[in-house]
């Protein structure tokens, strides 16, 4: 049996944004990720950043659409921003997402550092009826 080498990919910031976001997605009760105010701000460039929160985005930072990825010596630190069903408690979906990116990083070979998730509203899912 001769081994052959798999095709790896670095782990980036974007990256972990990106499985973040898609982890939390397929999490019941999360509708969607919510850009807010800074993400926008991120877009249009560092300078304004720094003009609005005094400071600079330190090396290693990633934001997208509601998901902030810092990472630091080997430790993925992730801050996501979601909107969810209100069929369903907000609590146990946030406390849902926070395990499943947990392990998600884990599956990367970083190690998960903190993961805060800020829910910024609680909607009607419109593909579910409640009675």
């Amino acid at each position: 049996m001769s081994e052959q080498p798999i095709p790896g990919q670095i782990v980036t910031g974007k990256l972990i944004a990106s499985l973040a976001a898609r982890t939390a997605l397929e999490t019941p009760g999360v509708l969607r990720t919510e850009p807010t105010v800074q993400g926008l701000l991120t877009r249009l460039g560092p300078a304004v950043i720094r003009k609005f929160s005094g400071a600079g985005g330190p090396d290693g930072v990633f934001r997208d659409d509601g998901v902030t990825v810092t990472l630091s010596g080997g430790t993925a630190r992730v801050h996501l921003d979601i909107a969810t069903d209100i069929a369903y408690t907000a609590l146990n979906v946030a406390e849902a997402v926070r395990e499943r990116i947990r392990e998600t990083i884990r599956h990367t070979g970083l190690v998960p550092g903190e993961v805060e998730i800020s829910i910024l509203a609680i909607e009607c899912d419109r593909g579910t009826t409640t009675e």
